[in-house]
């Protein structure tokens, strides 16, 4: 079995962390899936879209980014 390399984050660390401004959330579901329901404070980038769009989207690169989706993509 292998181990995931990808830290993760509880619920209410991600919620203090949007609070404080300190990472930027990405919602990596389709327009349509994003307009339908989101978490507040995120931003839509696609997976298809996140290699050409990250450079424009992202207000601070520097910032942790916690990416997320609601079901398979």
């Amino acid at each position: 079995m292998l181990r995931s390399t990808i830290p993760t984050i509880t619920k209410s660390d991600l919620q203090e962390a949007l609070r404080a401004r300190r990472i930027t959330l990405v919602d990596v579901l389709s327009p349509e899936s994003f307009r339908a329901a989101h978490l507040p404070g995120a931003i839509n980038i696609p997976v298809a879209e996140i290699r050409p769009r990250a450079g424009e989207a992202l207000p601070d690169r520097r910032a942790p980014i916690v990416t997320y989706c609601g079901g398979p993509t």
